[in-house]
């Protein structure tokens, strides 16, 4: 009797990389909460999100090998290259924040800040949502429901960013202080819409295949 050909499942190494953004994404808010300024602590937290970032990018290589092998794809090998890669982006976005931090020698943390981890944490919740879905798109009842969940938190995600910075640049923080706080919450907001890039693709390969 002839082996069954083992068959890759591509939602599922989605459904990885969407767990692997939400583990750096409570990583993050773990360090943001509990903030400890010691640059030896803080290359140590580097050092640890980096490795989740390793990780989701193991998993974005063996999505792409295996795509250069197979014939026959469930959805278009496009779509697929372009879903692994922006889910991949989500976690070098959270990497980026936590360098940013370190980097920048940011000795204190604003409000805005642990509120935007929060939404990141939240956000990529509603990403592993979608993407555990995501396989089943044509007979799914609740995928359209957490895609606008995405939406929404990436929605709160742009108001907070206009309203931090707005505050930002109207306080009497010293020029080092601002640069140092604007580029920490851009890289937050990079975070959010890096997740809302993901469902946008799911919404299309949705279209396309309806």
């Amino acid at each position: 009797m002839a082996k069954k050909k083992n068959v890759y499942n591509y939602f599922d190494g989605f459904v990885t990389m969407a767990n692997y953004a939400n583990e750096a994404a409570v990583y993050l808010n773990e360090v943001i909460n509990n903030f400890d300024a010691n640059p030896e602590v803080m290359l140590e937290k580097v050092n640890g999100i980096h490795e989740i970032e390793h990780n989701a990018d193991a998993k974005r290589h063996e999505v792409i090998n295996r795509l250069t092998t197979e014939f026959m794809t469930p959805i278009e090998r496009e779509d697929i290259m372009e879903m692994i890669q922006q889910l991949d982006n989500v976690v070098d976005h959270i990497d980026d924040v936590m360098r940013t931090i370190y980097m920048y020698n940011i000795q204190q943390l604003s409000e805005a800040t642990i509120s935007f981890a929060a939404l990141l944490v939240k956000i990529t919740e509603a990403l592993k949502g979608a993407m555990e879905e995501f396989e089943e798109f044509r007979k799914s009842k609740t995928i359209k429901s957490k895609i606008i969940a995405v939406s929404d938190i990436e929605d709160e995600g742009d108001i907070l960013h206009l309203d931090t910075l707005h505050a930002l640049y109207r306080s009497d923080a010293s020029a080092v202080e601002i640069i140092r706080n604007n580029k920490l919450i851009d890289g937050m907001e990079d975070c959010l819409d890096a997740c809302a890039d993901v469902v946008d693709i799911v919404e299309r390969v949705i279209l396309k295949n309806s």
